[in-house]
């Protein structure tokens, strides 16, 4: 047994000895580098955009309310329809109102019989006066009586006026060419002139305002970015803007910023923008929302891709690839961008060279070797 016992631990301990020989005779294994496509950096000219959320409000969007009370007799369009300035829009029952023009026009009629009374009585007064047979206070009287019943004709006539006027407004007219919204009304309604709600909003589509808020900061790096002193010269340097639907719809036609506010707003201290468009095919309408663009270049500025930078907390980390090691680094860049890309104002110069991919898998002081890539653009 103890024979057995001692032979096993013999080849043990030979083998282990063997072993223990045999490594003693390699070199260690290296230590492999992670490999990581570098960027060297450099300056360039490049295109960004900054986006401002807007609602799209028609150039004129008018409500249309009645100048007359009465009952609804007939709606002459339908909702959505477009329409030109001065078509009939709706009918208010006319009867009470041509009553009143006829009463008007009799009124009319009896100060005209009236007055030609007055004038006849001033013709004789002024005979007999002129052959001493009445006196001077009958002629004046005669006068007087000539001028009011002229008056009243003067009044009489107003009053018809006044009248044909108000029959007039029982037909509403649309004041513009544009489109009509949903009709608050039906037949046999009654629309007074005091009510609170409009009959119809007719909207010109064609042109659209664009209407949107800027922060202070915002507009102040705006005024830095294109050289101006003034929002008056901003506007004439600002290149034209696209407008994006929250729907997804982009308007092909082009469009300005042409105001923007003179005054903050308490409230949120913003300050207000305006931008125009023309909307031929009038997809978009009074009330839509979505954004516009703005774009502009900025020169010679440093840019890298966006999956070289780690944001931890709004702190924005590189790794700089120096004698070989990561070495982390802060930056700064610009809160906007291409989707795609960061511009960088401080923390990298040209010629540095960083990791352009996977920052985020990267370890402070690393060793890093560049992955090489063969032809045809695949990397090794």
């Amino acid at each position: 047994m103890h024979h057995r016992l001692y032979h096993v631990i013999s080849v043990v301990a030979v083998l282990t000895l063997s072993i223990l020989c045999s490594n003693c005779g390699e070199e260690a294994t290296p230590t492999v580098k992670d490999c990581y496509r570098l960027l060297r950096v450099q300056r360039q000219d490049i295109t960004l955009t900054r986006n401002f959320i807007v609602k799209m409000e028609s150039l004129h969007s008018i409500y249309v309310r009645p100048l007359v009370s009465g009952r609804l007799v007939k709606i002459l369009v339908k909702e959505g329809a477009h329409v030109k300035k001065g078509q009939p829009l709706f009918v208010i029952d006319q009867s009470p109102y041509i009553a009143a023009v006829d009463a008007a026009k009799a009124q009319v009629s009896t100060a005209r019989v009236a007055l030609s009374s007055a004038q006849l009585n001033l013709d004789g007064k002024e005979k007999l006066y002129a052959q001493k047979m009445v006196g001077e206070s009958d002629l004046l009287r005669a006068r007087h009586a000539k001028e009011e019943a002229y008056s009243q004709l003067e009044a009489a006539l107003a009053e018809l006026e006044s009248a044909r006027t108000q029959l007039d407004y029982t037909t509403i007219c649309s004041p513009v060419d544009g489109t009509i919204g949903m009709i608050e009304y039906r037949v046999g309604d009654l629309v007074e002139t005091d009510g609170e709600n409009h009959m119809v909003i007719v909207s010109d589509n064609n042109n659209l305002h664009a209407y949107g808020a800027l922060s202070e900061e915002t507009l102040s790096e705006l005024l830095k970015d294109f050289n101006c002193n003034s929002a008056d010269e901003l506007l004439e340097k600002l290149p034209p803007v696209t407008f994006y639907s929250n729907w997804g719809y982009k308007l092909e036609e082009k469009g300005h910023i042409d105001v923007i506010s003179g005054t903050i707003d308490l409230n949120n201290g913003a300050t207000y923008i305006r931008a125009s468009f023309h909307n031929p095919t009038e997809r978009l309408r009074n009330g839509s929302n979505g954004y516009i663009e703005l774009p502009y270049i900025q020169h010679h500025v440093v840019v890298i891709p966006q999956e070289a930078v780690v944001d931890i907390h709004n702190k924005y980390l590189v790794y700089k690839v120096v004698d070989g090691k990561a070495v982390e680094t802060e930056v700064t860049i610009l809160p906007y961008n291409d989707g795609q890309n960061f511009v960088v104002t401080a923390g990298l110069e040209q010629g540095d060279s960083i990791i352009a991919e996977g920052a985020g898998f990267v370890t402070d002081g690393i060793e890093v070797t560049e992955k090489k890539v063969k032809k045809g653009g695949k990397q090794s």
